[in-house]
């Protein structure tokens, strides 16, 4: 986790400027810390009502990974903040297919452009989730990113705003999907994240053949399987889609 208060090595103040410089950025880093642990209370608490009517987004068994983080940055480097958060994220994705790796990446970079540079407002944030074949199994990462403008004396003039993620990596819950409704949410997260349709029939097949493995080890356990996912109705939330403060709606991002 990139600590706020090593910024002040940055700064370079007068004397007489350091100690309220260090203090603005102690309450700074501490407003960060705040924020992530609200992020990881809030993903943790969706990740367990996943697949109920309450929350129809893709259901999960169990969290695999967790990764928080949280930046200070001047407007000039808006564009390389986006650029290292994103990098950040691409890594704790690794082992998912490059193109869907860099569609994946491609959301978040505009998710965080977006959160930036969204006028004048106190604080942004956005969330997403994607569902992705990694390796023999089938996960779902979650993600939440938070931005801050700062008005505090002293320090506005080399960092103007603060940054901070949570991505979550679960596990997939096969027996609450049906494959219908599998298949028709990867297939729509593919025309999200930007993958050619001439592409869809290799990832679909591939997504497929996993389900029924991962169903049939399954049904092989002899576990009743729960009640499957209710994914009809407007209030279902497929991954791949960016919420948020800049969007009054849930939208996707290739929406004209």
């Amino acid at each position: 986790m990139a600590v706020l208060k090593n910024a002040i090595e940055a700064l370079d103040p007068a004397p007489d400027k350091k100690t309220q410089i260090t203090l603005a950025l102690s309450l700074l880093s501490e407003l960060c810390e705040q924020k992530v642990s609200q992020f990881t209370q809030q993903i943790e608490s969706e990740l367990r009502t996943a697949g109920t009517i309450e929350n129809r987004t893709i259901p999960v068994t169990e969290i695999l990974a967790t990764h928080t983080e949280y930046r200070a940055y001047i407007r000039d480097d808006a564009g390389k903040i986006a650029e290292e958060v994103t990098t950040a994220i691409k890594k704790f994705i690794a082992g998912t297919a490059d193109s869907i790796l860099d569609g994946i990446a491609s959301i978040v970079t505009t998710g965080i452009t977006a959160i930036i540079g969204a006028g004048s407002g106190v604080q942004q944030e956005m969330r997403s989730y994607f569902v992705v074949v990694q390796g023999f199994s089938i996960v779902r990462f979650d993600i939440r990113i938070w931005c801050r403008q700062i008005e505090a004396e002293g320090i506005t003039a080399k960092i103007e705003s603060a940054l901070a993620t949570a991505a979550y990596k679960s596990s997939v819950d096969i027996r609450k999907i049906s494959l219908n409704t599998f298949l028709s949410t990867y297939q729509d997260q593919l025309v999200k994240i930007g993958i050619p349709e001439s592409d869809w029939k290799s990832y679909l097949d591939t997504a497929e053949e996993m389900y029924e493995r991962l169903k049939g080890e399954m049904n092989q356990l002899g576990s009743e399987p729960p009640a499957p996912l209710l994914a009809t109705g407007g209030h279902f939330v497929g991954p791949a889609t960016l919420v948020g403060t800049p969007w009054k709606r849930a939208c996707r991002v290739f929406d004209s």
